[in-house]
């Protein structure tokens, strides 16, 4: 988005937090600003990874609490795009009224394994009927994780995505994983939606998962580090085939969030 009004006028990036994850950009003439909001799990998380999504301890999670660095700013936008998804994969403990409930990937631990669709059903729910009983007068979306297209393994087991075309209709199935993330997804929203329309609250659906599923080849790849092969040709990387590039499958977003915010 920041990248299509920087046509019409250059951005001024005037906020940004300790680590550079979230930022605020201004468009003077316009009076007009994108924000971009750093909260993978919408409710409040200790993370302890590095760049490369290396841990270093389990995340703790407070499923009862929402995540104010979203929370504080939230009557302020006039429109808003929310997400998560697959960060709830990672290895966690469960905190509920300041008591740990569980966990997810804890050997050793001595605690109930629940499992993380358990922590993004809580998580969301809390999140969405924040948003639906919230009073906002302007216009929220929730939009639904993306699949990725990791193939010979994982990001961390040597995974890749080296094709150079979308694919054909049909050719690619949704994985699993995507399957389970989407349906708590589309659950959540759906109960969210009724209790939103109720108080007045404009929630609406961002749904790009069958969209991006034709599309392993909008990827970095290797490409997630700067000339990743500069030093050898034949360096083993890091792939990233979850992300998107820019420009990439990803510009359609702004034609279908331009139409729906002005159309409805």
């Amino acid at each position: 988005m920041i990248r299509h009004v920087s046509k019409v006028e250059q951005a001024v990036e005037v906020y940004h937090d300790e680590e550079y994850k979230s930022k605020r950009w201004h468009f003077p003439s316009y009076n007009f600003s994108i924000t971009n909001i750093w909260s993978p799990f919408l409710v409040k998380a200790a993370i302890f990874e590095d760049n490369d999504g290396v841990s270093t301890s389990e995340v703790q999670l407070q499923l009862d609490k929402l995540d104010t660095n979203w929370t504080d700013l939230y009557q302020s936008l006039d429109y808003m795009i929310i997400s998560t998804g697959k960060w709830f994969l990672k290895a966690a403990i469960y905190h509920d009224n300041d008591t740990v409930v569980g966990c997810h990937i804890c050997p050793g631990k001595n605690l109930t394994e629940m499992g993380f669709v358990f922590a993004y059903e809580k998580a969301l729910r809390h999140a969405m009927n924040f948003i639906a009983t919230s009073k906002h007068k302007g216009l929220i979306f929730f939009r639904t994780s993306t699949p990725d297209h990791f193939e010979n393994g994982e990001w961390h087991s040597g995974g890749n995505c080296t094709k150079t075309t979308p694919a054909k209709e049909g050719e690619i199935e949704l994985k699993d994983l995507n399957k389970i993330l989407r349906t708590v997804e589309l659950a959540e929203f759906e109960k969210a939606s009724a209790k939103a329309a109720e108080n007045g609250v404009n929630l609406k659906l961002l749904d790009f998962t069958n969209l991006l599923l034709s599309r392993p080849d909008g990827h970095p790849g290797p490409y997630r580090q700067f000339h990743p092969f500069a030093q050898d040709k034949d360096a083993k990387v890091q792939n990233d085939c979850l992300h998107w590039c820019l420009p990439g499958p990803i510009d359609y977003w702004n034609d279908v969030i331009m139409e729906m915010a002005i159309n409805g």
